[in-house]
């Protein structure tokens, strides 16, 4: 393989917006000689191989056998893979560091795939928010758990991006590229332009085209949608939770109404406060490797937005 591009998420950073890019451009990215792979292509190429591993605990070989068949199934010489969940289960932090397996991964990947040229991805948001979000997600595929309940396992420690940036450096060749980005970037550039600044981080050469409604994606849940998700999942059959969530995505997301209160000001401030190292550690990874676009914020008050009191 020549070139593989690896965005390996993290969750709730504008993956789905990104994915929708990707495949909108499929073809052109096809003539610069490249495969597309989006979460939903993965895993149903990889026959549930991947999925099994990181769901269900099953052994890496699984995750062997999916690079396996990922290989065997090219049509051209390169590939980019989108998937928020390829280096492990977004909820990997109620059980140990967040997406603690991301070096085993890395290294089958490039032990099957073999590029000469490899070029990492990873959207990061504030470690406070990221829970939320996590949380979030849960209740809309189906959780019944409270946020006390989600948040009881969880500690400051595995939320620490500069070590799964610093471990993601070590699993890949000698010259590969990592981008480290902060999501919060979206705001400043919107999203158009930060749909643009990841295609031009991939080295695809493809300036992307929109053929979709840019600024409704995968949007969160607000508090009543919260309220209603939380009563529908003890109550309701699987295919009727499906209907509830579109309905919920559709009529009460936090665009139209109040965002859930989850954590406290205090807890937000003990999270933060507990991180400040490691985050201020996270900023010298994101700052030298970007110096524009979505690290423009942080870049110019030179100091991390991930510190306590951060906006």
């Amino acid at each position: 393989m020549k070139h593989l591009v690896l965005h390996v998420g993290a969750h709730k950073t504008g993956t789905t917006l990104v994915q929708k890019a990707l495949r909108a451009n499929r073809e052109a990215i096809a003539r610069r000689g490249y495969d597309v792979l989006i979460r939903n292509d993965f895993d149903d190429l990889t026959e549930g191989y991947h999925t099994r591993w990181r769901r269900r605990g099953a052994r890496l070989g699984n995750v062997t056998r999916a690079f396996e068949m990922v290989r065997d199934a090219a049509t051209h010489e390169s590939l980019v893979i989108s998937h928020e969940d390829i280096l492990a289960s977004v909820h990997s932090f109620r059980t140990g560091p967040l997406y603690g397996p991301a070096d085993s991964v890395l290294r089958i990947a490039h032990d099957v795939l073999q590029p000469e040229r490899t070029t990492v991805l990873l959207y990061v948001r504030r470690q406070d928010r990221f829970v939320e979000s996590s949380y979030l997600q849960t209740v809309r595929v189906g959780s019944t758990k409270s946020f006390p309940e989600f948040m009881e396992p969880v500690i400051p420690e595995n939320l620490r991006w500069d070590h799964l940036v610093e471990k993601i450096k070590a699993s890949i060749p000698a010259g590969s590229e990592v981008r480290v980005n902060y999501f919060e970037g979206i705001k400043e550039l919107h999203t158009r332009p930060f749909v643009r600044e990841f295609f031009q981080q991939t080295g695809l050469d493809v300036a992307p085209k929109f053929s979709f409604d840019t600024e409704a994606v995968n949007r969160g849940y607000s508090d009543s949608a919260l309220k209603l998700a939380l009563v529908g999942n003890a109550e309701l059959e699987v295919e009727d939770r499906r209907k509830l969530r579109l309905f919920l995505d559709a009529n009460f997301s936090n665009v139209t109404h109040r965002s859930p209160l989850l954590l406290t000001t205090e807890q937000r401030e003990e999270m933060l406060t507990a991180l400040a190292p490691s985050n201020k550690a996270l900023h010298e990874l994101v700052t030298s490797g970007l110096t524009e676009g979505a690290a423009d914020l942080a870049v110019n008050r030179g100091e991390s937005p991930y510190l306590p009191g951060g906006k």
